[in-house]
């Protein structure tokens, strides 16, 4: 299948300019106590009620011999280090990205932790662990500051960066002979994993629980997310997961035959194909070379039989899983970031046969979503789109994970905070990404500083996120007569969630299913090879 991305970007810049207040690392603050790493102590940065400690290195920066290599663990330190800021981002386009080339670097393997000043070795507090979006090509752990949800929710909040693009993902089997590892392409899951590792081994220093952890994945965090349940080499480094805007079908993930296919085509790309030496010609490209060289394609975790041992959903299915308790869920208006607002009524139709295998019988999907219905043309597509890619694919994995854990979903349907460069004719509604800035923020941001009814909304929902981290259930220990109880999934014989809006939530078990036709057209056993 093949899927056109439009502005595949935009997404992440919305979440950054909401959500990424700000908060950590401000030149202003007092420096807190040094805290005591496995390799060595940090000091940071302390603002209000919050401790900030950023740009701490988790593993070695993975250049020269060890690009295209698992991370190293991070060396020892006979000193303190200052980690008052963000370390940089790994190499990316900067086209449709406000991250420029000087915040970017090869070395970039870093790590932020924000806690309560209040919290202490010991206090064992929660631990929730962000997984950045960006299509596997963009983003950085700095997408969103932590400080509210550590202050509000008492727990200590973690991000990081990790390989992006071919350098994160490229699958090549003379590179995979000379690491000697079964490793293919997933190099990128690597970094997550051993940015875990590291969570588990050092974070008790800064209050948190290790065996407290939950991990939240948005966009292609994710799927990564996903990936990382499925991953048996991710047992034990967390207890909780949270995966928001994924969808996580077959199609996230790549065969190793595909990622070969592509591999070959970058190497083709940077003239190394008929090297003497293909992995020596590719590790002396600049890092900025191989991004330019990479172009559109699919880079995403691959299907190698050891990282990745099965595509995620037939694992789900099977329970060939880490076994944790979950929320899956998304926005209503999933697919108004990806699409030009100014698509033309000739392109709908082939727009919409993008999103079906080639030779699919078209009738059914055509009829479902016609264009008479539609303002513009770019809405329809926008919400086939939006079912296709991420509703209906959250439905199929609450559905699968339900059957062996406790499974929590919701649909974010406010859309009062809106992206400003759209045309006002093209509506972007509850778009991809935006409950990020109610789950962690913002108290001082856009529209939300002054809308009560905002903030009522964005508190709730920080309750019910710091509840399921600390207690695996986002009702919490249910002492809070007004917060509205979230009811579990219990599978596609109740399919209970939460409808979070203004001004009230809700909990509905039919409108999800039928609103995004996923139990007549996009859903698993109706789509076919697609969930």
């Amino acid at each position: 299948m093949k899927i056109r991305r439009f502005r595949t970007t935009i997404a992440l810049l919305a979440v950054h300019s909401l959500v990424a207040c700000g908060g950590g690392g401000s030149s202003g603050g007092i420096q807190p106590s040094a805290v005591a790493t496995k390799q060595g102590p940090v000091t940071g940065t302390a603002n209000g009620n919050v401790m900030s400690y950023l740009g701490i290195p988790y593993a070695q920066p993975p250049v020269g011999a060890l690009r295209w290599r698992p991370p190293q663990p991070a060396v020892q330190r006979s000193g303190a280090l200052s980690a008052t800021a963000y370390g940089k981002a790994c190499p990316q386009s900067v086209a449709n990205n406000d991250i420029t080339a000087d915040q970017m670097s090869e070395d970039c393997l870093y790590l932020n932790v924000q806690k309560p000043a209040s919290a202490t070795p010991g206090s064992k507090l929660p631990v929730l662990v962000y997984i950045h979006g960006g299509a596997f090509v963009q983003g950085s752990g700095a997408q969103v500051d932590g400080s509210t949800i550590a202050n509000q929710g008492n727990l200590v909040y973690a991000s990081f960066n990790y390989r992006l693009g071919a350098l994160g993902y490229l699958a090549n089997a003379a590179l995979q002979a000379d690491t000697q590892d079964p490793n293919l392409g997933n190099f990128a899951v690597l970094d997550q994993q051993a940015a875990l590792q590291w969570v588990h081994d050092n974070i008790a220093a800064f209050g948190g629980d290790p065996d407290n952890v939950t991990i939240w994945g948005l966009s292609a965090g994710a799927t990564s997310t996903f990936t990382l349940l499925e991953s048996p080499a991710s047992k034990g480094l967390f207890n909780k997961a949270v995966m928001e805007s994924g969808g996580g079908g077959p199609y996230s993930n790549l065969q190793p035959s595909d990622a070969a296919t592509q591999g070959n085509t970058l190497i083709a790309a940077t003239g190394c194909a008929s090297a003497s030496d293909v992995v020596a010609c590719l590790r002396a490209q600049s890092a900025t070379d191989i991004v330019a060289a990479q172009g559109a394609g699919k880079w995403r975790p691959t299907v190698d039989g050891h990282v990745v041992t099965q595509v995620p959903s037939l694992a789900f299915a099977a329970g060939n899983f880490n076994r944790v308790p979950v929320m899956i869920g998304g926005v209503y208006d999933e697919g108004t970031l990806f699409v030009p607002p100014t698509l033309p009524a000739a392109a709908y139709l082939p727009a919409l046969a993008s999103l079906a295998p080639p030779g699919y019988d078209m009738t059914q999907i055509d009829a479902a979503y016609p264009l008479a219905n539609y303002a513009v043309p770019a809405q329809g597509f926008a919400r086939a789109m939006g079912d296709a890619m991420y509703g209906c694919g959250n439905s199929s994995r609450r559905d699968e994970l339900s059957a062996w854990v406790s499974v929590y979903g919701w649909e974010f349907t406010d859309p009062a905070l809106s992206f400003p460069s759209n045309p006002t004719s093209f509506y972007l509604g509850s778009q991809h990404g935006l409950d990020a800035t109610y789950w962690f923020g913002p108290t001082d941001v856009s529209t939300a500083s002054t809308n009560p009814a905002m903030q009522a909304l964005g508190g709730k929902m920080k309750t019910y996120l710091a509840n399921f981290a600390r207690y695996g259930d986002p009702n919490g220990n249910k002492t809070d007569a007004t917060l509205p109880n979230w009811p579990r999934y219990a599978g596609p014989s109740d399919r209970s969630m939460v409808e979070l809006t203004i001004p009230s939530i809700t909990a509905s078990n039919t409108a999800f299913e039928t609103t995004h036709k996923c139990s007549t057209l996009w859903g698993k056993g109706v789509f076919p090879a697609i969930y």
